[in-house]
Order: structure tokens, then C-alpha cells, then sequence
């Protein structure tokens, strides 16, 4: 991965102990301070030792985090060894100036210490992340006088020996571990990377990964995860559960496991958003952040001849291709399965911050019934790279016999070609594309036209895609007592139905059903979107569905936000069973 110039080595390093001997002398220092770079140097000890750990910081009063202040990291156990604190540091002169100074006992070995001032200063208000009761606390309680920049001349961290010490060299950090066998560190943002490897027998893997997951968030936006590449199951990913405190922010969470693994193929995935991460930390760093991605060793090292790499192979040319979707499109294909089938559904779209749901987003329904079978979530889908609101599905779906239809639908903004944000890892990919899952039998798989989908024998009445001021009616018969199911989406609201259906009995004229604002519930979206999808119980003969709608908020012409199944806005009746 690249570096910038967000991410330095230390700028001044005396080395004076190396050459007189002399106690106290200094092995390692960084100075000057950069603000919002995070500064390393390495060390390593030939021999164990007692060092002096000395460091100027900043404490603003909003709380007791430090914003300004240095650490000591184990090289070889990449876990800290002494964090600078407010509770191990005392004033220092000017107000919010704070001093370390420790006596410290050190085993030979190889050791890192950092240095990391944030200059997110603005008068007297420190604005650090997106926790609005920090920046309140900075604005009110404010405990320092003067620029950030007025301080940051003083902030620096050193480690001096306590007597005549001069076994140790300096080295230039770069986050690599020993033994590992995939290692992805110094993440930048916007990245989505993919590695492949295989098991020759069952093996524990030991999985240490660093992500981003901001407290308000269900699943992380900078984080690892690993699939079966035969199943597209996921079996590994990082969560709330499994991950700790990595350090610095509370977005900074690590994982460091071991996990059981079956002899076979696996695909390792890890994906950033577009900011926090290796290229420039916008809140403070967590302690290991050279190593700001994942890495895979063997629990066993004996275990290493069984582990390989290999490049993933291509997904090949899609079955369904609705890719490359731009600004207000929609797009649908329907399909034939012959027999239960494994999908790869791949689909990228946009999960709008705002709504807390997909604004460019695909599904896939039966088309026979309406009923949604497949379609993008926020708990399914990862981030895509990018932007945050780039979320993609990859995985597969066993679907049964039957006729399908797979639909993509986008709003006006942030499409292929047209992003008013970062773009996805893979731009080509916004929309939806099928391709053969696993033991895919091609002969059982067919494309259909639109006029070539062929309704099963359970579709009684299907009226849908319904547009403004629409008043349809379709006509059914049946010669049994039987089961029907009805799914409709209208517009209501204050207990009023505005676009809606009902069943009449054609001989009689009476009502047997009639879509209301008390038998519906919410279809996603503007609360006036609403729906209903249940069973009813009808006697032998004929019957006349109808559904209208007003002269507004109707299919691709919302004034609101539109339903999560905005295609079937109308009616579907169809036949569940006899009696």
C-alpha cells in the first residue's frame, strides 16, 4: 500500500548513548511534532534494560483524553507497552500542557514508539469525530489559551537510558509480523482488496485485523471478512462481538482470534470507506496503526506447508446483467429456474444516511406471486468501497423452480459515472448482476422477455406498476372453495386510502375484500406507503379485482419517499390452495 504524508518517521532522533555511553543519555526521540501526522521511530534492545520515558501532551477540559501525547509498542506482540494518559501525566506550564514521566523496565527486543497531535482546532474548540458533545464540552469548557500551533512546539516523546546503555540500533517500523501468511496492512482509504487462499487439511488460523466502527453504527465501515469460495458463505467477520478497544477513538476496534477452519478454499475480503484509515486518521490512531487492515498466521506454525495462496478467478459473463445503472433508471429481468438453482447475486447501490435505507438499491421477486425473495439490507450488504453510502452484496442464493424477476432502481444522484461522493472499489458493478452459483446447471437456467413470462397457473389477477389517476379491473373465477393470497401496496394516510384495491363478487356486486387503512401496514419508505399481504378464503365463483389511484405518489412518480417494493405498487391475487 502507498503512504502519505500523513504518516511519518520521527523527525529528530538523538542517538547520543550510542556513541558516550553516559547515563541518561538519549536513545530515541521525536521532535518536532507534525499535527495530524502520526510520527514513529523503532528501536530495538540488544540486551534487557531500565529506560526513562519522558513526554510533553495536551489535554483540552471538555475531558480527560488526551489529544496530543506519545506510546510504546512491542514490535514483535504489536500490543502497547505504555500509553501517555491523563492519569500518568501531571501540568506542565501552561494551561493544558500535560508531562509523562516513567521509569520503565524493558526486555531486549524490538520496540516502536509514536507520537500522534490532533490539530482539529478552531479558536478555543477542539472538534474531534462526529461526537457533537465533545465539540459542546470544547465550547464551554474550553481549558487552554491560544493556537494549537502556539503549543505544538512543545510536544515531544523520548526514551533515555537510566544507566550506561548503549546495546540497542534504531530501525524504520514498517507494521510486519513474523510468520504471517497474508498480510494487508498501511490501508488506505477507499480500498477493497481480495486474497485467496487455501487449506490442504483443517487447520485454526489466528486472524489480528484493526477496523473502524463508529459507536452508532450496526457493522463497522473500515473491516475484514472471509468466505467459503465454494458456497459464498461468509464465515468469518469481524462484528461488535468479537472485536476490542484497538485504542485512540472509540471508532477503533481490533480483532485477534483463533478460529477453526475446514480444509478448503477461502477468499479474505477487507474494504475501507473514504476517510480514517492508514493514509490520514480523522480521529486519534489506534496503537498499531501501520498495521490498519488484516493479517493471517497459523495458530500452529507447523501448520504453514499447509496454507497457500492462489488469485480468485473471475466471475465470468453474468446470467442477468442490470450493471452500470446511472441516475433515475430502473431496470428488470425476468428468468426461468427449471430447478432449484445456487445464484452469485452481486449488487452495488446506495444506502442513504438520511432515510437509514437504500436509495439505489435491486431484489428479486417471484414472479408469480410479487413476494420479494431476495433484496439489498443494511445487515446484508458490506461497504463497497469509497463512500460510506457504497454498500455491495456477494454471495449466493438458492432459489427453487420457478419464474423470477430481478429489478434495480436508483434516485438522481451518485450513480456509474455521475458520483457526488467517492465511487465504489468496482464502479462497473452499481446495479445487480447474476452469475452461476455453486454446482450451477446451465441447461435449467433461461432468460425470458417480458412478453415471454410465462404467470403460473396460481396467478389469479395481477395489476402493478400502477401510474396516476389509473382505474383497473381484471376479472378471475374460481370453481373450488379456496385460499388467496392478495399483496397490494397503496398510498394512505390519516386512516384514508388514496390508491388501493378491493374484490367484488361478480354476481352479487358485494365487496368480500377491500384494502383499508386498519388491515394495512407500512411498505417502507413515506409513511404513507402501505401494504397488505395476507390470505382470504373465497367460495366457488367469479370475481372482479380493481385498484385505483389518485392523481399523485404513484410508480415512478413519488412525492415522497417511495415503498421498498416500489415495482408492485398495485395488486397481485393469487391462489394458495383448495379445500
Amino acid at each position: 500500500m502507498n503512504t502519505s504524508g500523513k504518516f511519518m518517521a520521527a523527525g529528530i532522533i538523538a542517538i547520543a548513548a550510542a556513541t558516550t555511553g553516559f547515563a541518561g543519555d538519549t536513545i530515541v526521540q521525536i521532535e518536532p511534532i507534525r499535527s495530524d501526522r502520526v510520527s514513529v521511530q523503532g528501536f530495538e534492545l540488544l540486551k534487557d534494560g531500565e529506560f526513562e520515558i519522558e513526554a510533553i501532551g495536551f489535554r483540552s477540559g471538555y475531558n480527560d483524553d488526551l489529544s496530543a501525547y506519545g506510546w510504546l509498542l512491542d514490535s514483535k506482540t504489536r500490543k502497547p507497552v505504555w500509553v501517555m494518559e491523563s492519569d500518568n501525566t501531571r501540568r506542565q506550564g501552561r494551561k493544558g500542557l500535560r508531562k509523562a514521566l516513567k521509569t520503565i523496565s524493558l526486555v531486549k527486543g524490538k520496540y516502536e514508539i509514536y507520537y500522534y497531535a490532533s490539530g482539529r482546532w478552531s479558536g478555543n474548540l477542539k472538534i474531534n469525530g462526529d461526537d457533537i458533545i465533545e465539540f459542546l464540552g470544547d465550547l464551554f469548557k474550553g481549558d487552554f489559551d491560544g493556537d494549537f500551533d502556539d503549543y505544538i512546539d512543545e510536544f515531544f516523546i523520548k526514551i533515555s537510558s537510566t544507566d550506561s546503555y548503549k546495546d540497542f540500533k534504531l530501525f524504520e517500523p514498517d507494521g510486519m509480523i513474523e510468520d504471517a501468511l497474508i498480510q494487508v496492512n498501511k490501508v488506505g482509504d477507499s480500498e477493497y482488496i481480495e486474497k485467496g487462499f487455501a487449506l490442504d487439511k483443517p487447520m485454526k488460523l489466528r486472524i489480528y485485523a484493526l477496523s473502524e466502527y463508529p459507536n452508532s453504527y450496526k457493522i463497522p465501515v473500515d473491516h475484514a471478512w472471509i468466505v467459503d469460495a465454494e458456497s459464498g458463505k461468509k464465515v468469518w467477520t469481524m462484528d461488535r462481538w468479537n472485536t476490542d478497544p484497538a485504542g485512540g477513538g472509540s471508532k477503533n476496534r481490533y480483532s485477534d482470534e483463533k478460529e477453526n477452519f475446514e480444509k478448503g478454499k477461502y477468499l479474505l475480503y477487507y474494504v475501507s470507506d473514504g476517510s480514517h484509515s492508514y493514509d490520514e486518521f480523522n480521529v486519534t490512531p489506534p496503537y498499531d496503526p501501520l498495521n490498519w487492515g488484516v493479517t493471517i498466521l497459523a495458530a500452529d506454525k507447523s501448520d504453514k506447508k499447509s496454507f497457500s495462496t492462489y488469485t480468485p478467478e473471475g466471475r465470468g459473463d453474468p446470467l442477468v446483467d442490470l450493471a452500470r445503472m446511472r441516475d433515475d433508471d430502473f431496470e428488470s429481468q425476468a428468468f426461468e429456474l427449471k430447478s432449484e438453482q445456487s445464484l452469485r447475486v452481486v449488487a452495488l447501490g446506495e444506502y442513504g444516511s438520511s432515510s437509514k435505507d437504500f436509495v439505489d438499491y435491486g431484489w428479486i421477486e417471484n414472479a408469480s406471486t410479487g413476494r420479494i425473495v431476495w433484496e439489498m439490507t443494511r445487515r446484508n450488504t458490506e461497504n463497497a468501497g469509497g463512500a460510506s453510502k457504497n454498500r455491495k452484496f456477494d454471495g449466493l442464493v438458492t432459489l427453487p423452480k420457478g419464474y423470477y424477476k430481478a429489478h434495480y432502481i436508483t434516485d438522481g444522484s451518485h450513480s456509474y459515472r455521475d458520483w457526488n461522493a467517492s465511487a465504489p472499489y468496482e464502479p462497473e458493478l452499481w446495479g445487480l448482476s447474476i452469475y452461476p452459483g455453486k454446482d450451477f446447471n446451465k441447461s435449467k437456467f433461461k432468460v425470458l422477455e417480458e412478453s415471454e413470462l410465462k404467470l403460473s397457473a396460481e396467478i389469479l389477477g395481477k395489476m402493478t406498476g400502477l401510474r396516476d389517476n389509473e382505474r383497473r379491473r381484471s376479472k378471475f373465477s374460481i370453481d373450488k372453495r379456496t385460499r388467496i393470497r392478495i399483496y397490494a401496496i397503496g398510498e394512505g394516510s390519516r386512516g384514508e386510502m388514496y390508491d388501493y384495491g378491493w374484490i367484488e363478487n361478480d354476481k352479487t356486486g358485494r365487496t368480500v375484500w377491500e384494502m383499508t387503512w386498519r388491515n394495512t401496514d407500512p411498505a417502507g419508505g413515506a409513511s404513507k406507503n402501505r401494504m397488505f399481504d395476507d390470505t382470504l378464503i373465497l367460495d366457488p365463483g367469479k370475481y372482479e379485482v380493481y385498484f385505483i389511484t389518485d392523481g399523485s405518489h404513484s410508480f415512478n412518480d413519488w412525492n415522497s419517499s417511495k415503498p421498498r417494493d416500489p415495482v408492485n405498487w398495485g395488486i397481485t391475487v393469487s391462489k394458495v390452495e383448495d379445500f
